[in-house]
């Protein structure tokens, strides 16, 4: 009787949900196995992270305190748990890593990670999920506390005069001290996948290239302001202040100062930190900025090939990240990448290759000279002012990577310019760029240990690339068979190269212009285009809603800078372990194919390769035999 009471009763209270359903908010809580949360242990513990977050919290407190109850949730749990709620695409919230340390690890995993047991009685569970929440809130922001650079509290919207107070009061030293150790972080996790394949994968290349770029990443709070209309916002403000209170009109500002506006299209300014960033809503179309949008830059650097660009030999892996405030330090950050991608992967310095908002743009100073020191060798498109004659040294020219006799043939000159204005096509081009290698000046030695080499005019030697009128009687075996300096072409005033037998030039005279490949050539085309798509590819991907949904501030909401970079990090974390997953697998589906007799498949092509001409490989579709002009760039129909 008695039960038939209790069942009525539980009738009238919950209907026909469950209690388990009600403690679980109606969601499936399935149990994360211990094995996987063993691998996401090692992992964060291979990663090296708790010990510089142990090392941190030592200086950042340097005296030893009477000692208290210890945390009930670690550095430790912290991460294993974010790390397992990235691999199963849950999102990365405070309220689901609570959840999960509640309701979804056994007592064994429990035990891995020093979590308390939690009660299960349907009385105590509000008690005890506001318990599990609490702790686990305050464990993420102690955690975030010892690499934080733009510390302030984010739980209203800010007046302008208050924005300007917080500006005045922040301390750039420690910003540089905390990003740096956030960037240090999340290079550790990195570096962490880098490692977990195999030695073969790993050093399949003796160096490591990579290309890299910036992607938009949206805050939880999305309303900005320009320091440019700052101080004309404070004295809006202080005139409401003056006005009666019905009169007067609320006036807020955003919530998290420090965020800047990106540019979605257009142009993409570098400025120096510390400097004003005067890109603006009001300001971005007049200063061809295009789109503006307010949030953060993930600065991404993937590995490719610079030996072998058409194949796959490994998994394209993000191998170094940061966090920036858009158009600040854009250069600094490239070079972060670098120095990071050589500390994660041990490997030699090889080929960085970026679009035109880098080496194309960047002063020499800010970027090729780091990267230079670093040794890495770019690869790059150039603008449509850089290219042609771009000043010189003792009379020769610097054209697109290389060093020119001055009486080159204008046509030779101008005949990038002249492809880019549709004034000849790509076979003239090809071979005007050809010809342009024998008026190009030759090495006389190898550089010296400080990079200086002497370098000669292309007429003089024992085998001179052109004839000369000026250099006829030094080169009288010279064949008249090869190309020729008109004397129309001569300089009007001859310089130290006409004159001389040599002329020395630094590292640094070239280093703008230098290239790992020669600027347009076939080899050029196949590398840049495989590097571009490469991290245009990553970036797509871990941006797929799909999967690490990195732009996605809905399923990140904890607020600010700091908070953003460690989300970004386990989740380009969980996206290289998926890479590496999948390229294993299909090594071991093609040898089991062998295996079998049967002969490997083939590589599935993109409908994009299958069904349309792409305009930047210059690619038909393969089903296409004799492509029409008019069909290019539309879809083929049956």
């Amino acid at each position: 009787m008695s039960s038939i009471l209790n069942e009525l009763f539980d009738d009238l209270d919950h209907g026909g949900i469950s209690e388990s359903e009600i403690m679980d908010r109606g969601q499936t809580r399935a149990l994360i196995p211990h094995d996987k949360v063993v691998t996401a242990d090692r992992r964060v513990r291979e990663s090296g992270a708790l010990e510089r977050l142990a090392a941190w919290r030592v200086q950042d407190n340097p005296v030893v305190g009477v000692g208290g109850r210890p945390p009930l949730v670690s550095d430790r749990a912290i991460l294993v748990g974010l790390v397992l709620l990235a691999a199963e695409n849950s999102p990365q919230l405070i309220r689901t890593l609570a959840l999960a340390f509640q309701h979804r690890l056994s007592r064994e995993s429990r035990a891995l990670l020093g979590l308390q047991e939690g009660t299960s009685h349907f009385g105590d569970h509000e008690v005890e999920h506001k318990r599990w929440y609490n702790n686990t809130h305050n464990a993420f922001h102690r955690l975030l506390s010892l690499m934080d650079p733009f510390p302030q509290s984010r739980y209203r919207k800010l007046t302008y005069s208050e924005i300007d107070a917080r500006l005045k009061a922040h301390d750039p030293d420690r910003e540089l001290a905390m990003k740096e150790r956030l960037d240090q972080f999340t290079n550790d996790f990195l570096k962490m996948t880098f490692n977990e394949q195999p030695r073969r994968i790993r050093r399949l290349a003796a160096k490591i290239d990579i290309s890299f770029d910036q992607t938009y990443i949206k805050p939880p709070t999305r309303m900005g302001f320009s320091k440019k209309t700052l101080a004309r916002k404070i004295a809006e403000e202080r005139a409401q202040e003056a006005l009666p209170p019905e009169e007067r009109k609320p006036i807020a500002g955003p919530v998290d100062v420090f965020a800047g506006w990106y540019p979605r299209k257009g142009e993409h300014p570098d400025f120096v930190r510390g400097s004003k960033d005067t890109v603006s809503t009001e300001q971005g179309k007049k200063d061809g900025y295009g789109d503006l949008a307010w949030g953060w830059t993930a600065n991404i650097a993937v590995r490719v090939d610079s030996e072998r660009p058409t194949e796959t030999r490994f998994p394209k892996l993000a191998i170094s990240a940061t966090l920036s405030q858009p158009n600040i330090n854009v250069s600094e950050e490239a070079v972060a990448l670098m120095r990071f991608a050589l500390a994660g992967t041990g490997l030699e310095p090889g080929v960085s290759d970026a679009d035109k908002a880098y080496f194309a743009n960047a002063k020499v100073e800010r970027l090729h000279e780091p990267t230079s020191l670093l040794g890495f060798v770019p690869s790059t498109d150039y603008r449509a002012n850089r290219l042609g004659v771009q000043g010189g040294k003792a009379g020769a020219e610097f054209i697109e990577g290389g060093v020119y006799c001055p009486g080159m043939p204008t046509a030779l000159k101008d005949a990038t310019i002249d492809l880019v204005n549709n004034k000849i096509d790509e076979d003239t081009y090809h071979e005007r760029r050809k010809q342009r290698t024998h008026f190009e000046l030759r090495m006389k030695e190898k550089p010296d240990e400080k990079g200086r080499a002497p370098r000669m005019c292309p007429a003089l030697g024992k085998s001179p690339t052109v004839t000369c009128p000026l250099r006829e009687l030094l080169n009288e075996r010279a064949s008249r068979t090869l190309p020729e300096v008109a004397k129309e072409d001569l300089p009007d005033v001859l310089d130290k190269i006409c004159q001389q037998h040599s002329v020395s030039f630094t590292k640094e005279d070239t280093l703008r212009h230098d290239q790992a490949f020669v600027y347009k050539s076939k080899e050029w085309e196949t590398f840049h285009t495989h590097a571009r798509n490469s991290i245009e590819s990553l970036n797509g991907q871990v941006k797929d809603h799909n999967r690490e949904s990195i732009e996605d501030f809905s399923r990140r909401l904890v607020r600010g800078f700091a908070a953003a970079q460690p989300f970004i990090t386990i989740l380009l974390a969980n996206y290289n372990l998926r890479k590496i997953a999948a390229f294993l697998r299909e090594e071991t589906e093609a040898q089991s194919r062998l295996d079998r007799g049967l002969e490997a498949a083939a590589p599935i092509k993109r409908r994009r390769d299958r069904e349309f001409y792409n305009p930047y490989t210059k690619t038909y579709p393969s089903s296409l035999q004799a492509p029409l002009p008019e069909l290019v760039g539309l879809p083929l129909t049956t």
